[in-house]
């Protein structure tokens, strides 16, 4: 309850300025202003049924979003996010537990004629179906999350124009290095770092990230960039969607001498990723819509520190996910399938098939919006994947029910 309260408290602190500029909204014209956009979310996963037994609890957890856009003028603004959501995996019946409080992002954006220039900390822009907003649904876009590129520092560009007929056409780059300053220190729970078995498998997120620990993109310097290039309503085709992006994670200035897997020290490694997605609104009769979506992304030499196998690689990922979102009046119905592909381990003699699996999940959603600013939602899910603890070598099949309310303010 106490970190609750504390948590709170800390909203309030970043609320307090903006709600004293601005009760109606975020009308605010183009003079200096403060708007402030809260996301809250309370939901509840059950995990009912799993080939692996300690897989089977309850996790009831919540999750709050917090951006600050401080308005210089028209063109100019300064943006903090904060963020508190689960940070250590769930290993037992558990009630808020595992939860961290973290800064984002705080950067400053410039925009002329089009253009926008981002300087601070960030989320690069790199793929679609991580985004909540182009693939709704709690359990709809899980393995997609692995590579949402979040906490960078950097520089940003972005270009957005309209081009008739051939639609509006966005261009983003970005060049940055994984924050791994004071900025990642989290509050409430500091999740530490290491290899091999025990209680640091249970990380989700770092309490500190430290450029010390190696990996893609952990640099002490902007050596790692973005490109995504996106395209609506292309043709006059209304509702359809292309992107497609590169991303090149440096490999890490550093790397701890006792990292070590079964063939020796882990050296860093440069990451390359690409991914291509589309979505398409189609309009139905009696007021249904249904929008298809796809999305893959593949990388090389991912960086596995993990800690339930006490092994260490490099190792290509792939990733697919498609979904149908059907959406009628206040509801929306989400089932999608996604699924996790890794190969080529550093040592077969170390790894062996085991490392070359396929992890899988199927996935639906029922969303109903009660209010502007409340949605309920109910989920179910079927993952095939190695379990974050218990037994680790072999893949789990487990079975999941959840819900999910998320309520959000603006100031």
């Amino acid at each position: 309850m106490l970190k609750i309260l504390s948590f709170l408290a800390g909203f309030a602190l970043l609320l307090v300025p903006a709600a004293a500029q601005a009760s109606e909204g975020h009308a605010h014209g183009e003079g200096a202003h403060v708007d402030t956009d809260v996301t809250l979310k309370l939901g509840v996963d059950r995990n009912y049924r799993s080939t692996n037994a300690r897989t089977r609890y309850t996790d009831a957890y919540g999750e709050a979003e917090a951006v600050a856009k401080f308005h210089f003028n028209a063109a100019f603004f300064v943006q903090a996010k904060l963020h508190w959501e689960r940070v250590k995996f769930a290993t037992e019946n558990r009630a808020f537990g595992g939860h961290g409080l973290y800064l984002e992002n705080l950067f400053a954006s410039l925009a002329f004629d089009g253009n926008s220039v981002a300087l601070g900390k960030f989320n690069p822009n790199f793929g679609m179906g991580w985004d909540d907003a182009r693939l709704p649904g709690f359990y709809a876009n899980e393995f997609a999350k692995d590579y949402q590129t979040k906490e960078a520092i950097g520089a940003a560009y972005g270009r957005k124009a309209d081009f008739g007929a051939l639609g509006t056409h966005k261009f983003d780059a970005a060049f940055f290095f994984l924050d791994n300053t004071s900025l990642s220190r989290s509050a409430f729970n500091r999740p530490a770092y290491g290899p091999g078995q025990g209680p640091l498998s249970t990380t989700q997120r770092l309490g500190q990230n430290r450029a010390i620990y190696g990996g893609p993109g952990n640099t002490t310097a902007p050596e790692s960039f973005a490109f995504q290039y996106e395209i609506a309503d292309p043709a006059g085709v209304a509702g359809l969607v292309f992107a497609a992006g590169y991303r090149y994670l440096a490999a890490g200035d550093k790397q701890p001498a006792g990292l070590q897997a079964g063939n020796g020290p882990v050296a860093s490694r440069a990451s390359h990723g690409t991914v291509a997605a589309a979505r398409y609104e189609i309009g139905l009769p009696a007021g249904f819509v249904l929008t298809p979506f796809v999305e893959w992304a593949k990388f090389t030499d991912v960086f596995n520190s993990d800690p339930n196998i006490g092994v260490n690689q490099f190792k290509d990922r792939a990733y697919l996910t498609t979904a149908a979102i059907l959406t009628w009046r206040d509801w929306t119905l989400v089932a999608s399938r996604m699924t996790r592909t890794f190969a080529r381990p550093d040592n077969e003699a170390v790894a062996g098939a085991f490392f070359n699996q396929e992890d899988r999940q199927v996935a639906a959603n029922l969303l109903y919006k009660v209010w502007d600013d409340l949605t309920l939602g109910a989920g179910y899910r079927k993952t095939r994947a190695v379990p974050v603890f218990g037994n680790v070598n072999r893949q789990a099949v487990t079975n999941s029910f959840g819900a999910q309310a998320v309520y959000t303010l603006e100031f």
